[in-house]
């Protein structure tokens, strides 16, 4: 098929872009950042490029950024669009720029895919547009009855509302990936987001512990419920589900693309302890915040962000995912230590790689 797909330079979007072109798909990413555009190019192979186009635009622009001639070339000839590309940001501040770019961009894509006379509509959102409920559903929340943790959320649900307005033009598929984490061989990520927030903040505290040399008896506390479990998800995994929702996907549907068997904040944060090799982390109620000290405030500041994340068990129905894996005989996420074990030396690799 010929597939036009935003993001494309991104975490998801990138290992989408190479699943697709080994799928043998013609590829046409939309981008706006060049230097980003040089990145996913070396990283692919000879015979990977000859069915790759890139094309310049922009979301937040009236036809994407896109000439008129470019348009006219196009028409007719993408067979289904990816929407991956979205801003992230849990700073409230950024509340306007999250639904220019999120929601008006969507719909500014939305006319241009309708312009262009597509197929498939790929919608990739985010399974936490469940806003502060404990259970999620493979179909669309309300609006302005759901309580959003942040405007981000709530950014994603309008924008998912949107997408299905276009369902009599095309077919719409609306896929919610977890928390997106690297690759579940390599370990590879390229994020900073999410998981690797707590594994940024326990490295600086292990940097902390031995430029001071203190005591082998000091634990650091992190006011995170280790009964509580996240729906981490390998960007590999995600990435095959997302391409059988262009095989398989049933138009007009949800898929929520979670972890069948998401692991425990205990279980993450022992691998996370064994594979940076710093043990001296334990995992407390917040009702002992007030008795932190000055190192552990200022580390427990650092996944604020992340609280009501970490702190709270959902649980997700996936029946239309488990389908979807079911038509391509495939097999549902079976998440392990050693799984988490490769995505912490995927974490640590890269920091070295970073730092020589």
């Amino acid at each position: 098929m010929n597939i036009l797909i935003t993001g494309g330079t991104g975490f998801v979007g990138s290992t989408l872009v190479k699943k697709l072109l080994e799928d043998q798909h013609h590829v046409y990413i939309l981008a706006r950042s060049q230097k980003k555009v040089e990145k996913l190019l070396q990283s692919l192979s000879s015979k990977q490029l000859k069915f790759l186009n890139i094309i310049e635009g922009d979301l937040s622009l009236e036809n994407v950024g896109l000439s008129k001639q470019t348009l006219k070339d196009l028409t007719g000839t993408i067979d289904a669009v990816y929407h991956s590309a979205a801003f992230l940001s849990f700073d409230e501040e950024d509340r306007e720029k999250l639904f220019h770019i999120n929601v008006n961009g969507t719909k500014n894509l939305l006319n241009v895919s309708k312009t262009l006379g597509i197929q498939k509509f790929i919608h990739v959102s985010t399974a936490y547009t469940l806003g502060e409920s404990t259970q999620g559903y493979e179909e669309l929340y309300p609006i302005e009855s759901t309580s959003f943790v942040n405007s981000y959320e709530e950014s994603k649900c309008v924008a998912e509302h949107v997408v299905m307005t276009y369902k009599d033009h095309f077919d719409v598929t609306i896929m919610r990936p977890g928390i997106v984490i690297g690759d579940s061989i390599t370990g590879e990520a390229d994020t900073t987001f999410g998981l690797y927030g707590v594994l940024r903040a326990v490295e600086l505290l292990k940097k902390r512990a031995t430029r001071l040399n203190e005591a082998s008896g000091m634990v650091y506390r992190l006011l995170v419920d280790k009964t509580k479990v996240s729906h981490l998800v390998p960007v590999d995994y995600i990435s095959s589900l997302l391409a059988l929702g262009l095989l398989y996907g049933k138009k007009n549907t949800i898929y929520n693309l979670v972890n069948p068997t998401p692991p425990s904040n205990e279980l993450v944060i022992d691998s996370i302890k064994e594979g940076l090799e710093f043990e001296y982390i334990d995992l407390v109620s917040n009702d002992l915040s007030q008795s932190l000290s000055e190192t552990e405030i200022r580390v427990n500041q650092q996944l604020v962000v992340f609280k009501e994340y970490l702190n709270r068990s959902i649980f997700f129905r996936d029946e239309n995912t488990r389908e979807l894996l079911s038509f391509a005989n495939e097999s549902l996420l079976q998440m392990d230590k050693d799984m988490l074990l490769r995505i912490v030396s995927g974490f640590r690799n890269r920091r070295e790689l970073v730092t020589n």
